[in-house]
């Protein structure tokens, strides 16, 4: 685990680092898409102008537009997820210190950026749920026990973000894709698996991308052909990942995340 002072100092390195890397996996990309790959202020490629806000250290890119209120809600609700999500397959095998850990960060690190529009919306019940869970962790609970109260989670997460439209969804999973990497470059810096906990971060978030994704793909209207794209782009991080231990790894590359997101991006803007 990192220790999360020197953070954002590191994801700053790791955006540079990895700027190349994106843009040779974008490599692919139609010259319609190049404003999409086009530097911003820092260096950095363009697509790497997130605005997460949260306690492990992650901010707005430099020299990038700050995220709609609406998108930032619908990716911290998936950051809060992703976590939850790596943390309950991580108790299932048996690694339950690391699963507290997970369980634990969604309310130290991202519910205050969400609660305002949460209470507002009806869903203040949320940070109760999530503490319960955790607790339910730190005492040991069964794993049935475990998978309860996430479900429970689950269901209040998605329909708080069933109330936004389906292009802001979209695009929060997009946003979501681009923290994956940000994260995925802290974990592999040196190019060694050298973060477990970000790692693990990462596969959580992309689990939610490509779920949430999926889960538009079978809706009715435009969203639902930009969103089974997006499953197929999701889909092209998976060789960034083994097992939850970081084993099996095929393709060390945080480039696929930044990418895949460019790509995803791109496909979102047939909805404006």
């Amino acid at each position: 685990m990192t220790d999360d002072t020197s953070k954002p100092r590191r994801i700053v390195m790791a955006r540079r680092q990895v700027a190349l890397g994106a843009m040779a996996a974008a490599a692919t990309v139609s010259a319609g898409q190049a404003a999409v790959l086009a530097p911003v202020a820092d260096g950095t490629a363009g697509w790497v102008h997130t605005a997460s806000g949260e306690g492990e250290g992650e901010g707005e890119g430099e020299g990038a537009a700050p995220l709609d209120p609406e998108i930032r809600f619908l990716r911290d609700l998936g950051f809060m997820e992703g976590h939850l999500r790596a943390g309950v397959a991580l108790y299932e095998t048996g690694d339950i210190e690391a699963a507290k850990t997970h369980m634990g960060h969604p309310i130290k690190e991202k519910y205050a950026a969400v609660a305002p529009m949460l209470q507002t919306e009806g869903y203040g019940n949320l940070k109760a749920e999530i503490a319960g869970l955790a607790e339910a962790a730190e005492s040991g609970a069964g794993l049935a026990e475990i998978r309860r109260d996430y479900d429970t989670v689950a269901a209040t997460i998605a329909a708080a973000r069933g109330e936004k439209p389906a292009a802001s969804q979209l695009r929060g999973l997009v946003e979501l894709t681009r923290i994956a990497g940000e994260e995925y470059s802290v974990a592999t810096e040196g190019g060694t698996l050298s973060s477990l906990h970000e790692y693990q971060d990462a596969w959580g978030f992309m689990q939610v991308v490509r779920d949430e994704a999926a889960r538009l793909a079978e809706s009715e209207g435009p969203a639902a052909e930009v969103a089974a794209r997006m499953v197929g782009h999701a889909d092209a991080t998976d060789a960034a990942f083994g097992d939850l231990q970081g084993q099996g790894v095929t393709d060390m590359d945080a480039g696929l995340f930044f990418g895949a997101a460019a790509r995803m991006e791109l496909a979102a803007a047939r909805l404006d």
